[in-house]
């Protein structure tokens, strides 16, 4: 898990959440990070004092300290978009991010969104066994099984881009993968290396048996008992024509994504040309501040 602290076995060559859980939880007793670490305090400035010293907050009570290490991650609040008549709808709403004690028992499960989230929620849906699942994403993703040889093979294009051979392997997953469910695969000119692709060997499993269904199209707007949804045909662009369709449902799942957490706090002096967002993440200092040391601020910290 991290080069400090190798001790990490799995005993499967995808951790499922609880393992994951566990190895934090032990690497959190063993180097004592609940003594060194401030939750519920949300950074809103970093500055140096006379002495060299960062101050958080502008509140010396805080402490003093050496360096800062902007970790705030790439998720910050969940995303939430306000739909057309919204309001009607009669049943449940909640983003991915809330389904902590939820349960989809019995009901009628409508995802919407196309990428990991949605993935994730759809394994959701099924594990508390839906009633029905429907999934309405507005674009394909590539998805690849959770297979070591694969995924390894995958990973031999030292380039991480499209190359004069990439046709290989994406027909190969069209045909050995992806089989009847072609239709659900990206378009040819949405290349395997394009974009990080999803890996799970479940979702196709979970289409076949009929307990999901997976729809290509833009959302028009809610009604009393669903989604009204605009159904695209495989290469037709978003937001092109399609067929309007009613998708009942009485719970929704906002697999909307996260807004991109803020660096504001940092001074302006830590984004100097060319060291910008992203840029800004591909250097250990930046260049006003190259001899500082590591503190270090994190997105538990908000």
């Amino acid at each position: 898990m991290y080069r400090f602290h190798p001790s990490v076995v799995w005993t499967a060559g995808y951790p499922d959440r609880q393992q994951i859980v566990s190895q934090i939880k032990q690497l959190w007793k063993r180097y004592g990070l609940q003594e060194r670490t401030r939750f519920n305090t949300r950074v809103h400035s970093a500055r140096q004092d006379s002495y060299g010293r960062w101050i958080m907050n502008n509140d010396p009570s805080l402490g003093y300290f050496d360096g800062v290490l902007a970790a705030v991650g790439s998720c910050g609040d969940p995303k939430m978009p306000h739909m057309p008549n919204q309001e009607a709808f009669k049943g449940e709403i909640w983003h991915s991010s809330r389904l902590d004690g939820k349960t989809a028992a019995g009901k009628k499960a409508l995802i919407i969104g196309g990428g990991a989230s949605a993935v994730e929620a759809l394994e959701f849906v099924v594990n508390t066994d839906a009633k029905s699942t429907s999934v309405l994403a507005r674009s394909e993703k590539w998805i690849i099984p959770r297979n070591a040889l694969v995924d390894g093979l995958l990973a031999m294009n030292i380039f991480g881009q499209e190359t004069a051979l990439s046709w290989i392997p994406e027909t190969l997953l069209r045909k050995f993968f992806y089989r009847d469910l072609d239709d659900l695969s990206p378009p040819t000119s949405e290349g395997l290396f394009t974009e990080t692709p999803m890996v799970n060997s479940d979702i196709f499993q979970q289409i076949r048996q009929h307990k999901a269904e997976w729809l290509r199209g833009d959302i028009i707007g809610f009604t009393e008992n669903g989604i009204r949804f605009r159904q695209r045909a495989k290469g037709v662009p978003k937001g092109g024509p399609g067929r309007e369709i009613e998708v009942k449902g009485d719970m929704v799942i906002m697999a909307t994504g996260y807004e991109r957490p803020s660096l504001s706090f940092l001074p302006d002096e830590a984004f100097q040309e060319p060291y910008q967002p992203p840029n800004w993440y591909l250097q250990v200092f930046p260049p006003e501040y190259m001899s500082s040391p590591s503190g270090v601020l994190d997105e538990a910290m908000d």
